[in-house]
């Protein structure tokens, strides 16, 4: 999921609008490769992920971007959770609530010792900017995954959909590259293709991609994941820096 803000105007928006003359591109409020990791059975989890980052010169913001995402899950069956999230923001001095998603993640198996493994993520956002235009999308991401020995290998390809009268589809891939060093530290790399119209698949210079350097560390049930980004376009983010804590409870 991608911010989009029109320029001169610090809007909040959903990634799904097709003007690219009129749109330019910003950090996502969720910066994650998605894998195998839900809630339990029956036990809740909790996501707080934040992410800050210096907009390209263009958007004419006059501060650093600021932005949270908070997320509730719980296991509803062994092999899949639901999900609830809100997104925030604060830049050029004001902070917003800037809409939320609910989700269904769906993971067949967990065996980490295997060979190849998948799941499938449902959500639909909603996204309501400062000036209040709202958007509301329907985003489907497959999991797949390849693990060979201490390296590991993921790809969302995710497809997203607006639920308005000029729906329209876009796509926004994601990957990743871990290798473990320790049983409880994985670094690697992060790529994302940040949610652009079908049509422009192939106008590299109008797509914004960012490339991550992260680090991945496990303590009991909990998880933690560091990045540090750039942007290799020139419609991407200068610099991204971002953290994710991933918390499960009984």
């Amino acid at each position: 999921m991608s911010l989009l803000r029109y320029s001169l105007k610090p809007l909040k928006s959903a990634p799904y609008l097709l003007c690219l003359s009129s749109i330019v591109f910003a950090a996502p409020f969720e910066i994650k490769v998605h894998d195998e990791l839900i809630a339990e059975y029956q036990e809740s989890a909790f996501e707080v992920e934040t992410n800050l980052f210096q907009a390209p010169a263009s958007q004419g913001l006059k501060s650093n971007v600021f932005q949270t995402r908070l997320e509730y899950s719980y296991g509803i069956t062994e092999k899949s959770e639901i999900g609830a999230n809100i997104y925030l923001s604060n830049y050029n001095g004001v902070s917003y609530v800037n809409g939320g998603k609910i989700s269904h993640m769906y993971i067949p198996t967990h065996d980490e010792e295997g060979l190849w493994h998948y799941g499938v993520k449902n959500e639909i956002n909603y996204i309501k900017d400062v000036g209040g235009t709202e958007t509301t999308f329907y985003e489907l991401t497959p999991i797949l995954a390849l693990q060979l020995q201490d390296w590991r290998f993921t790809i969302n390809p995710s497809v997203d959909v607006t639920l308005n009268k000029n729906s329209s589809a876009t796509f926004s891939p994601s990957a990743k590259v871990a290798y473990e060093l320790t049983h409880a530290v994985d670094v690697g790399m992060e790529y994302y293709g940040d949610n652009l119209p079908n049509k422009s698949l192939y106008n590299i210079s109008q797509q914004p991609h960012t490339a991550y350097l992260v680090m991945d560390a496990k303590h009991g049930k909990s998880s933690f994941n560091f990045g540090i980004g750039k942007g290799v376009t020139a419609n991407s983010d200068n610099w991204v820096i971002k953290l994710i804590a991933s918390l499960s409870f009984n």
